[in-house]
């Protein structure tokens, strides 16, 4: 811990602590709505099955929302 934490009384240290909890949380707040996140899960694809690496309509599998 730098030094001048250490000469700070604990009661110093504890404010100093929340202060930079309180500011470190702002951020959440002003967002006004959740982002969108989607989570593709596959079991049998592989890296050539889709569009961008080799597969999707030259194998059969388009996959024309994905690309």
């Amino acid at each position: 811990m730098p030094k001048f934490l250490w000469s700070l009384s604990w009661l110093q240290r504890t404010q100093f602590a929340v202060l930079l909890l309180l500011i470190a949380t702002v951020p959440a707040f002003g967002q006004s709505k959740k982002p969108n996140i989607l989570l593709i899960v596959s079991d049998d694809t592989g890296y050539g099955d889709l569009g961008p690496y080799g597969g999707g309509v030259g194998r059969g599998m388009p996959t024309p929302n994905i690309d």
